[in-house]
């Protein structure tokens, strides 16, 4: 009726059995915090990869076409090599927008290979190292440049320190100083001149402050626009208006109709040149009204600068748009293909670069490359029978090459050949 608990029915109880069930517990917590935390990086890791990936197709550069222009004769009076590589790149199907000023292309070619980098002018602003109780500095800057490089001579090793150098401009009402010490000289160095608004035309001047030193000023610098004002000068309804300058060499001019209305077409706009070169026409029509065009020029002489060298007029009775008196200024231009450095490309055309391109699906920008530098030089400019490849590396690092095949044969100076 009873029953009897005997020694070997009872319970395991004590503290031996809650010091395993605790770390029971806790290897329990601990392998699920590893497995959580991993679970958590393999899922970053994922994201990131993921979004690396949909970068490299979404900002993928496509190439649709690449040709060469054939420059001038050399020996045996046949043109051989090239005076400008042209390739014409658009933004793949379903491609964000592309910053191509943050591409970069690698080129393999005749002249060993190179990395090349954006610019948008050709401004030498470099500074030769002065010997002596020299002082120099950059003779030209860009507009927009904020930095100027400055060149100090070894005063024959007896210099000390404690000059200042002063940096003027009317743009600031306190000179940008730097303290010349011993360590400057004998050596160029970069001085950061944001400060000053290089925006616009004008000079820089620098002078050397003390008594320490016999190092003599340098010229000013002068602030240069690297390309002319190729934009239409504003007219009334009833004017013509041409582009305010064009470029010494330049084939293309534009031409701002006025947005009178009843227009019906069939007069004759004349641009001549200043010379006796039979002037270029081109017929009004309805449509231009109100708009600007673009005419040829490249019959007329562009190959010296000077004011008012190309000017317009209308012929005929049609009408009564009128053309200012003025005419459109060449000048010479710091963006020339010819002037790229080993390690730069550009994007626009000769004499007129772009400073912001930005591709998308509807956009298309021509890269310009100096066939006379870096990886295309062996010696003589990339030419006749030469080849080389470009790597078109977006800024997420998606890679688009193109080959560059120059026929074995060129026919006459300014053709456009395919590569």
């Amino acid at each position: 009726m009873f029953e009897f608990i005997t020694n070997n029915d009872r319970g395991q109880v004590g503290i031996g059995t809650l010091i395993v069930f605790i770390a029971m517990v806790l290897v329990a917590a601990i392998a699920a915090g590893v497995l959580i935390n991993t679970a958590g990086f393999l899922q970053s890791q994922a994201e990131s990869t993921g979004e690396e990936s949909t970068d490299l197709v979404s900002e993928r550069i496509e190439v649709t076409s690449s040709v060469g222009i054939v420059g001038p004769s050399g020996a045996g009076s046949t043109p051989s090599t090239l005076d400008e590589i042209r390739v014409t790149v658009v933004g793949a199907p379903g491609a964000d927008d592309i910053d191509l000023t943050e591409t970069t292309i690698q080129a393999v070619g005749p002249g060993g290979q190179q990395n090349l980098v954006f610019t948008d002018n050709t401004v030498d602003d470099s500074v030769s190292q002065v010997s002596g109780t020299d002082l120099g500095q950059s003779s030209q800057i860009a507009t927009g440049t904020q930095t100027l490089q400055v060149s100090v001579g070894n005063d024959g090793g007896s210099y000390s320190g404690g000059d200042t150098l002063e940096i003027d401009h009317p743009t600031i009402s306190d000179p940008i100083t730097k303290e010349i010490e011993a360590s400057d000289t004998d050596s160029t160095f970069t001085i950061d001149i944001s400060a000053i608004d290089t925006s616009s035309s004008g000079t820089i001047s620098t002078t050397v402050t003390g008594s320490t030193t016999t190092f003599s000023a340098p010229d000013d610098t002068s602030i240069v626009d690297p390309a002319p004002d190729f934009s239409a000068s504003s007219v009334s309804n009833t004017e013509i208006g041409l582009s305010t300058e064009i470029a010494k060499g330049q084939e293309k001019i534009k031409v701002r109709i006025g947005s009178a209305s009843g227009y019906s077409g069939g007069e004759t706009l004349e641009i001549s040149d200043s010379g006796s070169t039979p002037p270029v026409e081109r017929t009004i029509e309805a449509s231009d009204v109100d708009s600007t065009i673009t005419v040829d020029i490249s019959k007329l002489d562009t190959s010296s600068t000077g004011p008012d060298k190309i000017t317009a007029e209308m012929a005929g009775t049609g009408n009564t748009y009128s053309v200012p008196g003025s005419g459109a200024d060449i000048v010479d231009s710091q963006q020339k293909v010819s002037e790229l450095k080993a390690n730069e490309f550009a994007i626009g055309s000769n004499n007129a670069f772009i400073s912001d391109p930005v591709l998308d699906e509807e956009k298309q920008f021509t890269i310009l490359l100096n066939p006379s530098s870096s990886a295309f030089d062996d010696g003589s400019a990339f030419g006749e029978g030469n080849d080389a490849t470009l790597d078109i590396v977006s800024p997420a690092g998606a890679t688009t090459q193109v080959e560059l095949n120059a026929p074995d044969l060129f026919s006459e100076q300014g053709e456009a050949i395919r590569l």
